[in-house]
């Protein structure tokens, strides 16, 4: 069903060997053995090992809400469409429901007919590690840069929706999630009416029912617990543009 059989979103130095702990080896005995599952997912389709899997539903969906935007990837004969869109998970069924807009214009409205599967990628921000910043491995050497990050696949069929009612409340609830920690939040209901239905009626709305879901969390577990606070550290103080987001979300 997907053209490409295999995604791996580790980074180029990403090394799948585990540190124990008091070891100054980079590398620990040999590699996790490839028996990473997803929830109602074909692994094929990501590469994850246990020790980064997330087996935890209500986790991967914490990630969808906090980093909403999305790579969207339609598959439809034989070909593909790539495009960033923002998606709001719905809790409907055991794996959720994403629902979202385009344009009437959109290349994914005007073709949707042909559009067999779709699968949407959420990523959290990412940060180069140096491997300077590593406390275990100084004195032999054995240490190599990574990447940290925490990435979702979700996978499912879409529908459209041409129902301004729809594309009404789903503007509201799209806006209310993302205004809401907000001290003055902005509502749909400060725009202009006119204005506002304007703009709905040149939109088409979309479901897609989650048939499968995987999520990967690679912050550094395979190092040393002093390795992580030493991570967690010195990312707080890096300048990257994704290191400090990065530094909250690595598990001592």
């Amino acid at each position: 069903m997907l053209a490409v059989k295999a995604l791996s979103l580790d980074g180029a130095w990403a090394w799948p060997y585990r540190v124990t702990a008091g070891t100054e080896a980079a590398f620990g005995s040999g590699p996790q053995p490839d028996t990473g599952r997803c929830v109602q997912w074909r692994p094929q389709y990501m590469y994850i090992q246990p020790l980064f899997s997330m087996p935890e539903v209500h986790e991967m969906h914490q990630v969808m809400r906090d980093y909403s935007l999305a790579t969207l990837v339609a598959h439809s004969e034989g070909e593909m469409e790539v495009n960033l869109l923002p998606l709001l998970l719905v809790n409907t069924g055991s794996l959720g429901r994403l629902a979202g807009h385009a344009s009437l214009a959109h290349h994914l409205a005007v073709g949707h007919s042909g559009i067999k599967a779709v699968t949407a990628i959420f990523q959290s921000p990412n940060a180069y590690i140096s491997p300077r910043w590593y406390v275990n491995g100084q004195r032999s050497g054995r240490n190599v840069p990574s990447w940290n990050y925490v990435a979702m696949l979700a996978q499912g069929v879409l529908r459209f929706i041409e129902d301004p009612l729809w594309m009404r409340e789903h503007l509201d609830a799209l806006t209310r999630a993302q205004e809401a920690h907000r001290a003055e939040p902005w509502s749909p209901s400060h725009a202009n009416p006119e204005f506002l239905e304007t703009v709905a009626a040149r939109l088409i709305g979309f479901e897609m029912d989650i048939d499968n879901l995987c999520g990967k969390r690679f912050l550094s577990q395979q190092r040393t617990e002093a390795d992580r606070h030493s991570l967690i550290r010195y990312l707080a103080l890096d300048n990257g543009p994704g290191a400090s987001a990065v530094a909250k979300l690595i598990r001592p």
